[in-house]
């Protein structure tokens, strides 16, 4: 099946794609919307351009407006004549009013939506990331219960067992569903290029602490 991964950069939209290329399918385009300041603040188009290089996958973005889901019905019926896309992919775990919201969305195009990380158990998603090779990075955290150390640390083993701890402490989601968090992944199995980050600034907005790159760099990967 020829599909558009909806991508955000993180971890999630990475593990989604991997898995619906291992199933066979076509990845044709990564698509993000773009919705007044989103995602340009927690996922840096910046860095989604070099993944997309990395990747070998053309990335666009795609401008939505009220009235939301018209707009958003719209880009995704461009999408079906212009590239062909038969599925939509999503990273989303759990939250089910962005399931219904993306099934009324692509209810009548005669297109599939796709989510293959669905109802998993949090901790199993963060492992297989890990597992299966990417590497993101914390690029978005949330007060208070983040600073900004956490900012440009990868999440590896080290970062899973303290965001666990979090989880017990105060309950938050260990995969940042309800936006503790964000990541941006950096390399992974299918990815043709490691994209470094040079040099970057920290930013506030209100209780959120933020990554803002100034310097980018693609690398052969590492052997």
């Amino acid at each position: 099946m020829r599909a558009a991964v909806l991508w955000s950069g993180g971890k999630e939209s990475n593990l989604a794609c991997h898995r619906v290329m291992a199933q066979g399918h076509d990845v044709a385009i990564l698509v993000t919307f773009i919705l007044d300041d989103w995602p340009a603040l927690c996922h840096p188009l910046s860095m989604m351009s070099l993944q997309s290089e990395a990747l070998g996958i053309p990335h666009v973005t795609l401008k939505v407006q009220e009235p939301y889901k018209e707009t958003y019905r719209d880009a995704i019926s461009g999408l079906i004549r212009t590239e062909g896309i038969q599925g939509v992919v999503t990273g989303d775990v759990w939250i089910e009013d962005h399931r219904r919201w993306m099934e009324g969305v692509c209810e009548g195009l005669g297109i599939h939506v796709m989510m293959p990380l669905w109802k998993e158990d949090a901790h199993k998603i963060l492992d297989e990331v890990v597992s299966d090779g990417f590497r993101p990075v914390f690029t978005c955290v949330k007060e208070p219960w983040f600073d900004a150390s956490w900012l440009g640390l990868p999440l590896d083993s080290q970062r899973i067992e303290a965001l666990k701890g979090l989880h017990q402490r105060f309950g938050i989601d260990v995969c940042g569903e309800n936006g503790e968090y964000h990541t941006m992944v950096l390399d992974g199995p299918i990815f043709k290029r490691s994209i470094r980050i040079e040099e970057f600034t920290l930013e506030r907005k209100n209780s959120v602490l933020l990554l803002k790159p100034h310097r980018l760099s693609s690398q052969p990967k590492e052997l």
